[in-house]
């Protein structure tokens, strides 16, 4: 998981203002103009394309725009531009100043673990083990029962090689108690991760007797780590039947028909996947469906789906040798 991403989707009531001139000032009453509310939103956005466009610079200066026309009134808005700031300042190469705009945010509110996460992040890409943890540490101790964020932290970790630390992350994480089906599911992926498929398949039958959907989908991955591919796609088709827009799951489904010779079966998944708007992994999507059709003999539609890939992709030289095989067919 994208560690950045975390804060797309997580929101959190609390009154805290990033920008560190107007916190010295304590000055947090007031309201917003209609102009000003306007004005914020329309650099919130600017941000926000810049962001996606891989334009940090211009993102995080539009962020601050943003946040100078709050006129200290303080709300969610604020909060999450101040995150998508330091995000930005950070993949700008601003390191300094995303740990100043997180410790502005811990600064202002003690208690908050995003901000406390956030910069844990930040020390991690730093290579700063014992910051990296600290904070981390810090996070978990508010965070309630947020597994995700415990997820999210041992994936970061485990890519940066960080193997001790990371189990130090699940271990803590199985600490916490469960209640809710999301519970159960996120303490049976845990257990996936460390291979303890047993404990994973109990929690995840809990939160799948409770109708929790995404269940099944890591169920399916514990019966396809142990080797029982049939019932794995069982749980895997189970799962799609219910959540058809799940793009990496279709791809998995469709690449154990390709091993097990469906290939229009496969082909049907790859072609599913491909009905989301904007697919990821589109190229290596669209060349899977190409294979399909290869292997089904069907190589009339080959043909037209490898010009049409090809007109996309015209650097794909190993496709254009096999567009050349496929007009001798």
């Amino acid at each position: 998981m994208e560690t950045m991403k975390f804060w797309n989707t997580r929101r959190r009531r609390a009154a805290v203002f990033a920008a560190s001139a107007l916190l010295a000032m304590g000055a947090l009453a007031g309201c917003k103009d209609e102009e000003a509310l306007k004005n914020q939103q329309a650099y919130r956005q600017v941000g926000m394309n810049k962001l996606s466009e891989g334009s940090y610079e211009e993102a995080a200066e539009a962020f601050q725009k943003a946040l100078d026309q709050s006129n200290a009134v303080v709300t969610d808005m604020e909060i999450d531009t101040c995150y998508y700031k330091a995000t930005a300042q950070y993949k700008s190469g601003d390191a300094k100043g995303a740990l100043e705009t997180c410790k502005a945010l811990i600064d202002y509110d003690k208690k908050d673990y995003k901000a406390y996460y956030l910069r844990g992040c930040i020390y991690l890409k730093e290579e700063d083990r014992e910051n990296a943890m600290k904070d981390y540490r810090k996070a978990f101790e508010t965070s309630g029962n947020d597994y995700e964020m415990y997820v999210s932290a041992y994936e970061s970790l485990k890519n940066a090689g960080w193997d001790s630390e990371a189990e130090e992350v699940l271990t803590a994480a199985l600490k916490l108690k469960a209640d809710k089906p999301e519970e159960y599911r996120e303490r049976g992926h845990i257990y996936l991760l460390q291979g303890d498929y047993e404990n994973a398949k109990k929690e995840l039958d809990q939160a799948i007797n409770s109708d929790d959907v995404k269940a099944l989908l890591y169920l399916a991955q514990v019966y396809d780590a142990q080797g029982d591919a049939s019932q794995a796609a069982a749980l895997y088709e189970s799962y799609i039947s219910k959540n058809n827009s799940d793009v990496s799951t279709l791809v998995a489904l469709g690449d154990m028909q390709m091993e097990a010779g469906n290939y229009s079966q496969a082909l049907e998944f790859y072609q599913q996947a491909l009905s989301v708007e904007n697919p990821p992994k589109e190229q290596q999507l669209r060349r899977n469906e190409i294979i399909a059709c290869e292997r089904m003999q069907n190589f009339e539609a080959a043909r037209e789906k490898m010009l049409a890939y090809l007109k996309d992709y015209p650097e794909d030289e190993e496709a254009q040798k096999e567009y050349t095989f496929l007009q001798t067919r």
